[in-house]
């Protein structure tokens, strides 16, 4: 029988066997793919052993540095939460103050309030976030992310509408005399009224229709006066039922509308002041009797003109109006 005997030199990854029959070691020849796998063999569990200690080193293992790191995080969470909690104050300070824009400004100019979709344009979605997610804490980034968001967007938005605010009070003595504030008849010619603003049964059709202006009954030839100031934009007999009739264009969205008329004295393209006689009562059109129907239409929307022209009234000739208003006929004016 014969035994051989085995020589492994490791520093040049090499084998060799000793044969009794020669007394000599011989080298035992490997292919390349039983290097690579030998290899394999002694790096693979070399190296799965070194990404197993690292995770039980890093995340079971309280280092000294990893509880520092996970104490700042904590601490700039807790900061985070807070100035979170700033912000929604802020942001709720800055409801009051749209608020108060839309109910006191904007009235007071009487310009329409910014409707709540446009003042909530250009809200984030969710996507505008995803760098932030799958991180320690990521609710809490991504909540002051958007309400810093939303708060930015507010800001600008309610910036946009002072700005607007800001212009109108530059333009406030304009603004002023281009608002309807008088009665286009004077309170001593006034008789009485005819039909108030709103719906009405048609005197002739029998159905509920809008009235759109009031009718003011005063002589023949009492004089009308213009409620403000502005520029003349029709002037003249028209059909429709108004008969001879003026429309003013105030500018800032006011326009007024004098009918039935009997005598005009302004033409087309004309500027006229408040207070200005404009024309004459008359009994021209679909009219029962001599009598001016005042219209005041806002942003091409027809409004109550008692709101616009009794601002000069004392309270005796407010008194007087008032119960003129209250005899008011439905029935006298077909238009």
């Amino acid at each position: 029988m014969i035994k051989y005997g085995f020589l492994y030199i490791a520093s040049r990854m090499e084998i060799f066997f000793y044969s009794p029959e020669t007394l000599q070691y011989k080298k035992v020849e490997t292919t390349r793919k039983q290097k690579f796998f030998r290899f394999l063999s002694f790096t693979v569990p070399l190296l799965f052993l070194f990404v197993a200690f690292f995770f039980i080193s890093e995340y079971n293992l309280n280092t000294p540095r990893l509880n520092r790191l996970m104490e700042e995080q904590e601490q700039l969470a807790s900061n985070l939460s807070l100035i979170n909690q700033s912000i929604l104050r802020s942001e709720s300070i800055l409801d009051g103050i749209a608020f108060n824009d839309d109910h006191i400004y904007r009235v007071f100019f009487e310009v329409a309030p910014w409707p709540a979709s446009m003042r909530e344009a250009g809200a984030g979605g969710s996507n505008d976030y995803q760098d932030l997610l799958n991180f320690r804490f990521s609710d809490i980034a991504v909540n002051t992310h958007r309400n810093i968001d939303n708060l930015s967007r507010k800001l600008l938005m309610q910036t946009r509408s002072f700005e607007e605010i800001i212009s109108l009070a530059r333009n406030k003595e304009a603004f002023i005399s281009s608002r309807p504030a008088i009665q286009p008849v004077s309170i001593k010619d006034l008789t009485r009224f005819g039909s108030a603003f709103g719906m009405r049964m048609h005197p002739i059709l029998k159905v509920m229709r809008p009235h759109n202006g009031i009718d003011l009954t005063a002589p023949l030839g009492t004089r009308i006066y213009a409620t403000a100031d502005g520029i003349v934009v029709s002037a003249g007999y028209t059909t429709g039922g108004f008969g001879r009739r003026i429309v003013i264009d105030h500018g800032f969205g006011y326009e007024t509308l004098y009918g039935h008329c009997h005598e005009i004295l302004v033409n087309k393209g004309d500027t006229v002041k408040r207070g200005e006689v404009i024309g004459y009562v008359g009994n021209t059109g679909l009219s029962l009797a001599p009598h001016l129907h005042y219209e005041v239409h806002v942003n091409g929307r027809p409004v109550n003109p008692i709101n616009y022209y009794a601002n000069d009234l004392s309270a005796e000739e407010y008194e007087k109006m008032i119960t003129l208003l209250s005899d008011a006929d439905p029935s006298f004016d077909i238009n």
